[in-house]
């Protein structure tokens, strides 16, 4: 199967160190065919960490262009999302990043996999 991989905040943070184990899981799926991807909230939580210019360039080297943007439909779907699971106010960045990966068809590789589950029986797919 191929298409986009999402990768959450945790995922991207992980990227920067290339002993990280994330560094292999992502490679094997580039190798399956799988683009790596992030959505916007998730490019703007990595980029707002401290970073050192390596680092940075480490991980712009794996997602390229694909930073997905919001959209209203993104807004929309992450609304929808955040109202079927709970209205928890501390999950709209979860909500947002979660609308990305479906808007995409992509599936979510994240570390939190608990932040994600409820929004499995909505369709999202995690790696």
């Amino acid at each position: 199967m191929s298409g986009l991989l999402h990768l959450d905040t945790n995922a991207l943070i992980a990227l920067a160190d290339p002993t990280e184990p994330v560094v292999r899981i992502v490679r094997s799926r580039v190798e399956l065919g799988h683009l790596p991807a992030t959505s916007a909230v998730a490019w703007h939580e990595f980029v707002r960490c401290p970073l050192l210019p390596d680092e940075l360039l480490r991980v712009e080297r794996v997602v390229g262009a694909r930073v997905q943007s919001i959209h209203r439909s993104t807004s929309e779907l992450a609304a929808r999302l955040f109202n079927a699971t709970g209205r928890r106010r501390a999950s709209t960045a979860a909500c947002f990043i979660a609308a990305s990966a479906l808007e995409q068809e992509a599936e979510l590789l994240t570390a939190n996999t608990g932040d994600f589950q409820p929004f499995i029986p909505l369709g999202l797919r995690l790696a």
